[in-house]
């Protein structure tokens, strides 16, 4: 189980390290989305990354916290942490597609 805790609170330092960043350019974006038209289409694509990794952050938490604690219900959060991954991987990749 000690490894499984330590991917899950990889995964939410990682996820809270990319919020922060994606999340001081959205920053950036919303205050100078008036400046360029370019920005201003851009917005949206930046907070859907930042919602991805708020997402990655606060269910690799919650899984992680849950392990940590010990409660019975730790296995249903590392399902949901599971299922959460290769759908966040895809509307990542996706809106970085373009």
């Amino acid at each position: 189980m000690r490894y499984l805790l330590i991917v899950d609170l990889s995964l939410a330092a990682f996820g809270a390290a990319l919020t922060v960043a994606i999340g001081f350019v959205a920053l950036v974006f919303t205050i100078y989305q008036d400046a360029s038209a370019k920005i201003a289409a851009g917005l949206p694509a930046i907070l859907t990354l930042t919602a991805c990794f708020v997402t990655l952050m606060l269910v690799a938490g919650a899984a992680g916290w849950l392990l940590k604690a010990k409660k019975p219900v730790h296995w249903a959060a590392q399902v949901a942490l599971a299922i959460a991954i290769p759908v966040l991987w895809q509307i990542v990749f996706s809106t970085l597609r373009g």
